[in-house]
């Protein structure tokens, strides 16, 4: 909270009149990097774009934000500690991917072209959030050098939803 404080040019108490501990701070850290990407408002939109459309705004975002610098680092970071500080991970995984994939979840459960029953969604949703993540992400995650082209990065999010639609018809069937 010091380091924050001081990063912030502000007291140790404001910090503290603005977030009640660190466990608040440190999620709300992570919430403000997924609504910098847009992906909980990509998600709002079902109404008035198709689900493919709706899909490939969220995969686009998502893969943006898994290639910012300060999220492959963040990331980094907590799967380091993970291992010292099981509650940092599980924090982590609450506010960032765990959220992104009830939020799909939920799309893909009142959608009418879907329909799927809660675990499959769910299941599906996963699926779809592992599949974007791709080669690039280990790479990025083991500092090496990978291909991040806007153009390749718009066609792998279209794949992926191409592919994940296909596995929803799996479960209609």
């Amino acid at each position: 909270m010091d380091a924050v404080a001081k990063q912030s040019c502000v007291s140790k108490q404001t910090v503290y009149s603005h977030f009640k501990n660190k466990d608040v701070l440190y999620t709300a850290v992570i919430e403000s990097k997924c609504e910098e990407y847009r992906i909980e408002k990509a998600a709002v939109c079902i109404d008035s774009n198709s689900l493919d459309e709706t899909l490939y705004s969220i995969a686009f975002n998502f893969i943006q934000l898994l290639n910012d610098k300060r999220v492959i680092a963040m990331y980094s970071v907590v799967m380091g500690e993970s291992k010292n500080n099981l509650h940092l991970a599980q924090l982590f995984y609450e506010a960032g991917p765990l959220h992104s994939i009830n939020l799909v979840k939920d799309l893909l459960m009142k959608h009418p072209e879907c329909g799927l029953l809660e675990s499959d969604a769910k299941e599906l949703s996963t699926d779809f959030f592992n599949l974007l993540k791709g080669n690039y992400h280990m790479l990025s995650m083991l500092g090496l050098a990978y291909e991040q082209k806007p153009d390749a990065l718009e066609a792998y999010a279209r794949k992926v939803v191409k592919k994940t639609l296909k596995i929803a018809e799996l479960f209609t069937c």
